[in-house]
């Protein structure tokens, strides 16, 4: 058996090295697999603890959902207190939904996650639901990016 050059122990060595740094590309092309499911699982976690914290707040204030239960009957007359915590209600609402928005269009939220948010929130501020109108939604474009503005003119059907 033959001794090996010190050229041919440096080809091994380069094949090994080249070896290693494939494995370490897997690797590291698995961690960022692996650390994009976190934060899609982190921001589905956030928007879901946002709406959470909303909803128990008006489950546990009897007020709050008998005003709830009147501005989906249509009964619009609501006092000047009633109408602020409604339109608080309304304007956190819409704050998650654009929560929901930015974080899906940055990919931090996983696409199937945006989809059931979305039409959740689109059937939310529908007509059969919170009666969103659009006059008042032009009134609150200054507050919203213009992507989502556009994404809500296009998704709901306004009340009149």
């Amino acid at each position: 058996m033959r001794k090996l050059q010190l050229s041919e122990w440096a080809a091994i060595g380069e094949m090994i090295g080249t070896v290693g740094v494939v494995i370490s590309l897997m690797f590291v092309a698995y961690s960022l697999g692996r650390n994009t499911d976190a934060v899609h699982g982190s921001t589905e976690n956030l928007i879901f603890e946002r709406h959470a914290e909303l909803t128990d707040n008006l489950i546990s204030d009897p007020s709050f959902a008998a005003i709830l239960a009147r501005m989906r009957a249509d009964d619009a007359e609501l006092t000047e207190l009633e109408s602020i915590r409604w339109e608080t209600y309304r304007l956190n609402m819409l704050d998650i939904w654009a929560l929901a928005y930015m974080r899906h269009e940055r990919d931090l939220l996983a696409d199937r996650h945006w989809i059931a948010w979305d039409d959740y929130f689109k059937h939310k501020f529908s007509y059969e639901a919170e009666r969103l109108s659009a006059e008042h939604w032009k009134e609150l474009e200054y507050g919203y990016d213009k992507g989502f503005w556009e994404h809500v003119n296009t998704s709901v059907e306004f009340a009149p």
